[in-house]
């Protein structure tokens, strides 16, 4: 089975790459990789192609005999500094659309999409337990809105595609997936560093460490490898179609996550944690996983505590050489 990944060497993309590598005898997988960028680790696991997927010529001079594609070469805001929303038209809708042609035209039975978790997210501050079948709502004045809304029209073209052609498509609604990365992070188009990192990054250094708000609020802790666990099931599992939220199930209190943080990554009574209730809550959301347990027998395999041990253990490897 020859697999095609575009978006490779992304931070999740490096892992993904990694994952199918390791089990390529298993299925006896092919693996192939596309990006805009390049990076030694994946070219080593894998046939590389450079590819900008919002250009449909490049993606026409690949292999014609893929049997799937997992996209994950959208643009986000946390990679973006400043404000350049006319890419997300022209990669996560141009690209999507230029994929779907490629797979019609080539007959690439299978593809996987990852989209985002902002569709739904607004229904948390009403309910935290985020389900599959929840309407979708857009605040318009968020600066993530036209982010998430190209990534709306993406899934409803593949939805398109899949009614009228036949092919078989796998959409994830991914929330933020944990990992070891030095991968420069933005908020509001400014860099900054995401906020469990920053708590990781005071623990290590034996600063203070503050609750903000609620220490009772609750996230689901997902790690990358049960994302890709995710992944690979659904490029195998005999089925046509699957919408699939990503997480765990769980939810972990912010508390109990800084504590986390405190214990795995610091040294043993350097850091202190504080508390700050007049600073404005995390978020707090549970993503449901009971249509990604029942159609492709997906178990997430890392607690948050094997989650830390994981990261602490990539980042003193550094296998991707970042």
């Amino acid at each position: 089975m020859k697999v095609l990944i575009f978006g490779a060497c992304g931070a999740i993309g490096k892992y993904l790459v990694d994952y199918f590598y390791e089990r390529k005898d298993e299925n006896s997988i092919f693996l192939l990789t596309a990006d805009i960028n390049e990076c030694d680790f994946v070219k080593q696991r894998s046939e590389y192609y450079h590819i900008d997927i919002s250009d449909a010529d490049q993606i026409n001079t690949l292999p014609k005999d893929i049997d799937c594609i997992i996209d994950l070469a959208t643009v986000m805001p946390a990679r973006m500094q400043g404000f350049n929303h006319r890419k997300y038209v022209d990669v996560n809708i141009g690209g999507t659309i230029n994929i779907l042609e490629f797979c019609l035209n080539h007959n690439v039975s299978r593809l996987l999409f990852a989209q985002t978790f902002g569709d739904i997210l607004q229904n948390a501050e009403r309910n935290p337990y985020l389900c599959n079948e929840m309407t979708p709502i857009t605040d318009y004045k968020d600066t993530k809105s036209v982010y998430i809304t190209s990534m709306n029209t993406s899934v409803e073209l593949i939805k398109c595609y899949h009614a009228l052609f036949g092919i078989k498509a796998f959409i994830f609604r991914l929330p933020t997936i944990h990992y070891w990365t030095d991968l420069t992070y933005c908020e509001e188009g400014k860099a900054t560093k995401e906020g469990y990192r920053m708590m990781i990054d005071q623990a290590i250094a034996g600063e203070d460490v503050y609750v903000w708000g609620d220490p009772m609020k609750k996230k689901d802790m997902i790690y990358v490898k049960d994302l890709c666990q995710m992944f690979y099931k659904a490029s195998l599992v005999n089925r046509d179609y699957g919408f699939y939220n990503v997480g765990t199930g769980i939810g972990i209190t912010l508390l109990d996550q800084i504590k986390g943080y405190v214990d795995v990554f610091g040294d043993k009574g350097k850091s202190k944690i504080r508390f700050a209730p007049e600073k404005r809550n995390a978020p707090e959301y549970i993503m449901s996983i009971d249509e990604a347990r029942n159609e492709l027998g997906y178990e997430p395999k890392y607690s948050f505590s094997d989650m830390l041990k994981d990261m602490k253990k990539e980042r003193d490897l550094n296998r991707f050489g970042e």
